[in-house]
């Protein structure tokens, strides 16, 4: 998420948004949707509304509260739909690229959550949309619109003619102008929720951003759903697709997803705070050393939650050992390492009252290229912290993902390029433990094998582009996640 350092964070591609009523200001309820979603993207956002007759979209380059203020332009009109993107592919910082996607002179429009490992599987014919330079998203745009002229303007068969020949992750919502329509792959990989406001149905990549603006969260779409919305009410059929297996993406428990939210029907935020706790029986606080006992920090923000479950197991406090500046700007955008260490020390002050002369148990719910862990440790270090032991409440992060994420560079993942028991030394801390997958995903709940972990396992369940890895992974065992032989640690 954006509100912490996240140079050390995978992104997630993006969220989606739609509303589907009697005709009104939809887009106004759209872009306070896009408002509950904005840590899934950062970089764009767009609404496009349908009036029936056609569909009219504005987009901007930035935070919805900037780019979309002023949305006094678009019609009224029976449903509208909505986009927040990072992007994975296409130009970053500008609005190439940028949802939801309409496709002039075709009534149609596309809001895309994901990545598709296959976007070009021979269209109709050659054209815009078609060519090496646009997005999967755009392809799949394009892919629609020739199969829905091909049916005679059916979108709803399109769907189930294009989307079973595709691989890889979507969480669709999409409009030919008079019906929303919300769409999850076989997989699953990426949520989407319906919801409920008076007579006005919802839909969003999260369940906190229907409660968010007052509806009620009536279900989440299964994987594999289409779910029409339209005049007359809503209408589920299925995709073909009978092998595909769940594999709902793990990091939305771990980091994605708001902490209000559900997901399969489980609080991310019981999930996080299960996690912390199964991290301090796991990885206990080192013994205590000087007069006064150890404290735990979180990493602001999303890692508080974790954190608290980790005070509360270990029987410490937690203390505001970091605080968080109103200082603007992303990590994760910088160019130059200096220049995001630089944005980091912005962003986050570190308290000397609440960690000099401590041990302090910096916990974090995940760690990918660790490049600015180093700096938050340096800071705690330069406040007066006697010892530092980070504590990730997630397994090492050493595969880059295919569906949605954006890891960046395989080779900057830091425990693809380190054992574990040399990443203390990596980051200036003394110790470093991470929360193996098993304990992981027992603190979430459900069934093991209906979860996606191909970043922490490198066991894609689809056909991946090309060799995940470019380089050879430390000789390290599955469960050998900690740098310490901790006492009275039950295996």
């Amino acid at each position: 998420m954006s509100d912490g350092p996240t140079a050390d964070k995978p992104r997630e591609a993006c969220g989606v948004a739609g509303a589907r009523g009697p005709t009104g200001r939809h887009a106004d309820l759209v872009r306070e949707l896009l408002l509950a979603l904005q840590h899934r993207g950062q970089e764009t956002a767009g609404i496009a509304v349908g009036t029936g007759d056609s569909l009219v979209a504005q987009h901007g380059a930035g935070l919805v509260a900037e780019t979309l203020a002023d949305i006094s332009a678009l019609p009224s009109g029976p449903l509208a739909l909505g986009h927040v993107r990072y992007s994975t592919d296409g130009a970053r910082g500008s609005l190439a690229g940028a949802q939801p996607i309409v496709l002039p002179g075709r009534a149609l429009a596309v809001a895309h959550n994901g990545t598709l490992v296959n976007s070009r599987p021979g269209p109709r014919t050659p054209g815009p949309g078609h060519g090496p330079g646009a997005t999967d998203s755009e392809h799949l745009a394009h892919l629609l619109a020739d199969e829905t002229a091909a049916t005679g303007g059916d979108l709803h068969a399109a769907l189930h003619t294009v989307l079973p020949r595709l691989e890889g992750a979507y969480a669709l919502v999409l409009s030919d102008g008079r019906e929303l329509i919300g769409v999850r792959d076989p997989h699953g990989f990426r949520p989407l929720a319906l919801g409920l406001l008076g007579d006005t149905w919802l839909l969003a990549s999260e369940t906190a951003a229907i409660t968010a603006v007052g509806g009620d969260v009536v279900r989440e779409l299964e994987p594999g759903e289409v779910l029409a919305i339209g005049a007359r009410g809503t209408r589920s059929s299925r995709l073909a697709a009978p092998d595909a297996k769940t594999a709902a993406c793990l990091f939305e428990y771990v980091y994605f997803a708001r902490p209000d939210s559900e997901l399969s029907g489980r609080s991310v935020y019981r999930s996080r705070y299960r996690a912390g706790q199964a991290l301090a029986d796991y990885a206990p606080p080192p013994p205590r050393r000087g007069a006064k006992p150890p404290v735990v920090v979180a990493t602001p923000e999303t890692a508080r939650v974790a954190a608290d479950g980790y005070a509360q197991r270990a029987g410490l406090s937690t203390v505001q050992g970091l605080s968080r500046s109103g200082a603007t700007g992303r990590s994760f955008i910088e160019r130059d390492q200096r220049s995001r260490e630089a944005l980091v020390r912005r962003k986050l002050s570190p308290v000397p009252a609440a960690v000099a002369g401590r041990q302090v148990v910096l916990v974090d719910d995940s760690l990918v290229r660790g490049t600015t862990m180093r700096t938050v440790a340096g800071l705690l270090r330069r406040a007066g912290a006697a010892e530092i032991h980070l504590r990730i409440a997630s397994p090492p992060y050493r595969w880059p993902c295919f569906y949605g994420i954006d890891t960046g560079d395989p080779a900057e993942l830091l425990a693809a390029r380190l054992p574990v028991s040399a990443i203390a030394g990596q980051l200036d801390c003394d110790t470093v433990a991470f929360l193996p997958l098993d304990r992981l995903i027992a603190a979430t709940g459900g069934d093991p094998g209906n979860y996606c972990t191909a970043c922490l396992t490198g066991r894609y369940p689809t056909a991946v582009p090309a060799s995940p890895v470019s380089l050879p992974l430390p000789a390290v065992r599955p469960d050998s996640y900690s740098t310490l032989a901790f006492p009275g640690r039950a295996e």
